[in-house]
């Protein structure tokens, strides 16, 4: 494997002062080899054979290693990094042929990892030693390579067999323009995996030539040497074994937890001890476990390398290219994952340029197709987790690459889809719709006007699109009973048969899973739940369905006539299989939206999570700290204890709630607390049964992991365990509605497809099992790993409180011997997080996206300019006369707003008659003002549900460009809360230290981001740049609005901190 590690800013001195004090040091111990220079760039500068502590000062500082002279300047403003530790570890058994076998025998093993890093290396070179450039540093240049130190080790910390080679990568590289800067350190990240994948395969190729060992099957890109057993690989793994015993202690099993039992438990190298002490410890060692250590001669010798032979690489390609291939799980791929993929694919390895060639020769094979040029930035949709724990965006700075099967399956099902729009099927008549509205008084304006859309527009494919909370299920309930009013039969699917039963609930529409219903259409033909006359096939949750299986359910839909109606939200948790086909459809379609929250008790919280949901994580979370609903820890064993007691606060008065963290072993934690406090509080039953290693008793809350349909329980059931039989080994629960399922020792002792065990305690639960439920409070565990639509799906569960619990991230340091940093900021780490998307999206709009990222600005907002004319022509008479509407109320509004900026205010007049006419005529146009605005809203929400169905010319387009527009604000914005401008703090000042102040000031930010981007303000000083003409009405309402918004945010900081001053002098 491959892991990275920054050396800490500032902090260059402290490790050079471990190489320049000789073998006791970490580096350079005794027995262990010399550092040697490695890197292209190093050659160029003269820089070869063993590594001195000057030298290495030198390129660690910047300097040239040889002359000492400058060579990268200074950060201005800031603290260098002095480079990067990437660390190359052979797989145990690799590391116990070397430690056992005879000197022979270890000097191949060392060659073979030695060529194997070099090899590596020059890969990492190749793809990662960049620099940026221009401004911002948003040009990528390929730099000369990297100046390098590398020092190979021998054992762990615990003294183990460990053969792993430290390569200290100076933190910077020659541009094509002669410059020395920084390296790019997202390229460093973003090749780690394909790096480590490639070390794996070339060493298994060396150690097959020179050796002839056998491997075991390969995982995550590594194998094993096969024949050693597994007793003797654990045995000579007790680093890992000091962390997990930690771990077990602190009763924590989270990645956090093992990063603080490795600093916990980390101790010096015993470098006293001599190479033949060591061999001989190993040994003995060894022997005690019943394994010979000369056997392990017998294990080389058993395998000849072998050559791929063209049929084989053929079937390769055959898969790679397939549905089970590249584009499982994802509608792209870039050449590092095919790279990746060949690794695997490769038993016995193979040389890294070998790899590289068959990776190569796939990508400009017929098997894959180009999308568009290289794309710049961040994709949002990848996170790389670093060997400290830590977590950064992945750069998508290479070409994009899709299969000819999933774009033709993605082209056809748009083209599809979209002629269906006028099949006048599932049209009922007025009276039916009145009829179902009747009984449902409670039902919103739009929830109305959703339901008539589709119950007379008639489209074969409707798409409807609702936030969390907008009560899509009780709006279809109504036009399910409308449907069936005339004859139509209402068939539902979900992805998750719980998904599924709750649809059933909720509509009354008769659901299962789209397997289930997938495999019906298949074997079914006429007999099937299409097949039996007028039909609407509704699937909820659309958004998490891949788009083979959409595609498909599609295709028979068109065949049986079927009207289908996709319900979801491409804003929550994405699809697990290639998907983005909701998302590309409810482009194309104009969907129904549903916006109103229902679900949230507070209107602050209902607009936190809509800004949630458009990627404003820092104004969001201002919102919830704000408010308390923010907890910081500093461990994660203290985030679970203060999670796990307000949970139990809450739980105890009987109200309900609900634990939800993102990994599975954090809800195992959370579960194992909760259950302990319901055995001390006296709430389990004497009486227990053990069911794949844990315990229940009458009182346990539990969740079903496996489907049972003739028991009545589906993934995901909950309930409460109301008997324990321990003869029969059964036990039964009840769930929420009451009903009473009895869990026989068939269910119990079986196991998921995945291996698992089928039943397990329910206090806390995933993010993805609790998607589409609704419970009373909610406290949520934000980890590293959270993004957006987690986020989002996490803290809105609750009707009446969501609670998330933060953990300050570790610093960035090597676990063997950096000193600790300083820890960034919880919050600072969750708006980081949550601002990232992992939405997916088509190949086909990949592909788009691509090409409008190319665009420069200026040719941006030329296109916008350009084509939204086009689609307002292409908009129905009632869409047209509701635009004239809309220019008219925004100007009236306009003008309202600067008469009453041009009146003066109370505070500037004089008490008399004249004054008091002036201040009524101001407080008159305030009203206006606000009451156009309020008619200007309206306008708005009545234009978004006037959107027909029917495709409008360039919709699709249009809507890539907007998203990439608000992508690139969204970079400003957080680029100018990093690090605010001139012009931002002329407007409303630097950054506030209390949070308390921040929202304001954020909202400000965004405004002013928003309104430069929108029409290329380039004024460095004046926030909004000069006013407008007022003839242009658009440019003049927006500007407005972002002065408005600044004198508001001015406003609000002051008075918040006038309160804090009052509190102040209270407390004096």
């Amino acid at each position: 494997m491959l892991s990275i590690g920054k050396l800490g800013q500032g902090q260059a001195d402290y490790y050079l002062q471990a190489v320049g004090q000789g073998i006791e040091d970490y580096y350079t111990g005794a027995g262990e080899a010399p550092g040697r220079w490695l890197g292209s760039a190093a050659d160029e500068l003269g820089a070869d054979g063993e590594v001195d502590a000057a030298a290495l000062h030198a390129a660690l500082t910047g300097n040239h290693p040889l002359t000492g002279a400058q060579l990268a300047r200074p950060p201005r403003g800031g603290i260098r990094v002095p480079g990067f530790d990437l660390t190359f570890s052979a797989p145990k058994s690799v590391s116990v042929l070397f430690g056992l076998g005879d000197a022979a025998l270890s000097r191949e093993v060392r060659d073979a990892h030695e060529a194997a890093v070099e090899a590596a290396l020059g890969y990492m070179e190749r793809q990662a030693a960049v620099a940026r450039r221009g401004r911002g540093g948003t040009e990528s240049v390929l730099g000369n390579g990297f100046v390098g130190a590398a020092f190979r080790h021998r054992t762990s910390r615990a003294g183990d067999p460990q053969l792993h080679t430290h390569v200290l990568v100076a933190n910077m590289t020659r541009g094509p323009d002669g410059r020395w800067t920084a390296l790019d350190a997202r390229r460093l990240y973003a090749q780690a995996k394909t790096g480590g994948y490639l070390y794996q395969a070339h060493l298994r190729a060396e150690l097959t030539r020179r050796l002839g060992v056998e491997w075991t099957t390969i995982h995550r890109g590594a194998a094993e040497v096969d024949g050693i057993p597994a007793r003797v690989l654990r045995s000579f793994s007790r680093r890992r074994a000091e962390i997990e015993e930690q771990m077990r202690d602190r009763g924590d099993t989270s990645s956090r937890a093992a990063q603080v039992a490795a600093l916990d438990t980390r101790q010096a190298k015993d470098y006293a001890v001599a190479p033949a002490s060591l061999a001989a410890r190993w040994r003995d060692q060894a022997r005690a476990l019943g394994f010979e250590p000369d056997s392990v001669r017998d294990l080389t010798g058993r395998q000849q390398p072998r050559h791929l032979a063209p049929s084989a690489e053929r079937a390769i390609h055959d898969h790679l290219g397939g549905p089970d291939g590249l584009t499982r799980q994802r509608s792209t791929f870039a050449r590092r994952e095919v790279i990746q993929a060949w690794c695997e694919q490769l038993p016995d390895g193979a040389p890294v340029a070998d790899v590289e060639r068959l990776a190569d020769d796939f990508i400009t094979s017929e098997r894959a197709v180009p999308l568009a040029a290289d794309v710049r930035g961040l994709t949002g949709t990848d996170v790389i987790r670093r060997a400290d724990g830590r977590v950064v965006p992945a750069t998508a700075d290479e070409r994009p690459h899709s299969t000819p099967e999933l774009l033709a399956l993605e082209r056809a099902l748009i083209e599809r889809a979209a002629a269906r729009h006028d099949d006048r099927v599932g049209v009922v008549s007025t009276d039916a719709v009145d009829a179902a509205l009747t009984g449902r008084p409670t039902l919103s304006s739009e929830q109305e006007q959703m339901i008539r859309r589709l119950t007379t527009e008639g489209a074969g494919v409707a798409v409807v699109v609702g936030k969390a909370g907008t009560g899509k299920t009780f709006a279809l309930d109504a036009a399910r009973e409308a449907w069936e009013r005339q004859g139509y039969r209402v068939v539902g699917a979900a992805l998750a048969r719980r998904a599924a039963r709750e649809l059933q609930d909720g509509s009354g529409i008769e659901s299962t899973s789209v397997a289930a219903l997938l495999q019906d259409l298949r074997d079914g033909g006429e007999r099937s739940l299409l097949g039996r006359g007028r039909c609407v096939l509704v699937i909820d949750e659309a958004g998490m369905v891949g788009t083979r299986q959409l595609a498909e359910l599609l295709d028979h839909a068109a065949a049986a006539r079927a009207k289908v109606v996709l319900v979801g939200d491409d804003r929550q948790l994405p699809e697990i299989d290639a998907g983005g086909a909701f998302r590309g459809l409810a482009h194309r379609l104009r969907p129904i939206e549903l916006v109103e929250n229902r679900r949230q008790q507070h209107q602050w919280e209902r607009e936190a999570l809509d800004l949630l949901r458009e990627g404003r994580a820092a104004e969001a979370i201002a919102r919830y700290e704000e408010r308390g609903r923010v907890v910081l820890a500093d461990t994660a064993g203290e985030a679970h204890d203060r999670l796990v007691a307000d949970w139990w606060t809450a739980a105890s008065r009987g109200e309900e709630a609900v634990m939800v963290a993102a990994r599975r072993v954090d809800v195992a934690e959370l579960n194992a607390r909760a259950r302990a406090l319901m055995a001390r509080d006296g709430r389990l039953g004497s009486t227990e049964i053990e069911v794949a290693g844990r315990r229940f008793a009458t009182g346990d809350h539990v969740v079903a992991l496996a489907n049972a349909r003739r028991l009545g329980v589906l993934n995901g059931t909950r309930g409460v365990v109301t008997h324990v039989d321990t003869t029969a080994h059964a036990l039964e629960l009840a769930t929420p509605d009451g009903t009473r399922i009895l869990l026989p020792a068939g269910y119990l002792d079986a196991r998921t497809p995945r291996g698992g065990a089928t039943l397990d305690h329910g206090y806390a639960i995933t993010g993805h099992k609790s998607q589409g439920m609704t419970t009373g409070r909610a406290f949520v565990l934000g980890t590293e790993g959270l993004y957006r639509e987690w986020g989002y799906v996490g803290l809105s569960r609750g009707r009446t409180e969501n609670r998330l619990y933060l953990v300050a991230p570790e610093p960035p340091e090597r676990d063997e011997y950096a000193p600790p940093e300083a820890r960034k900021d919880a919050l600072e780490a969750a708006i980081s997080a949550l601002g990232r998307s992992r939405a997916q999206h088509m190949a086909t709009d990949v592909e788009q996206q691509a090409k409008v990222q190319a665009l420069s600005h200026e040719q941006l907002r030329s296109e916008l300019d350009r084509l939204r004319p086009q689609t307002i022509a292409s908009s129905s008479p009632v869409q047209k006369r509701l635009e004239r509407q809309l220019r008219s109320v925004k100007q009236q509004r306009l003008a309202a707003e600067e008469r009453a900026a041009s009146e003066p205010s109370a505070s500037e007049l004089q008490r008399d008659a004249e004054d008091a006419r002036l201040s009524a005529a101001r407080a008159h146009a305030l009203e206006r003002a606000r009451d156009l605005a309020a008619q200007e809203r309206t306008l708005e929400r009545r234009l978004e549900q006037a959107q027909v169905a029917a495709p409008a010319r360039d919709s699709a387009y249009v809507a890539v460009l907007d998203a990439e527009l608000r992508r690139r604000t969204d970079v400003a914005v957080q680029k100018a809360i990093a690090d605010p401008p001139a012009y931002v703090i002329a407007a409303v000042g630097e950054r506030p230290d209390r949070l308390a102040h921040r929202r304001a000031w954020y909202r400000a930010v965004r405004q002013i981001e928003t309104y430069r981007w929108r029409y290329g303000v380039r004024d460095n000083e004046c926030a909004l740049g000069a006013e407008p003409p007022r003839n242009d009405i658009g440019m003049r309402a927006a500007w407005r609005d972002a002065k408005n918004e600044i004198v508001r945010a001015q406003q609000e900081i002051e008075q918040t901190a006038e309160r804090h001053r009052d509190a102040a002098r209270a407390v004096e």
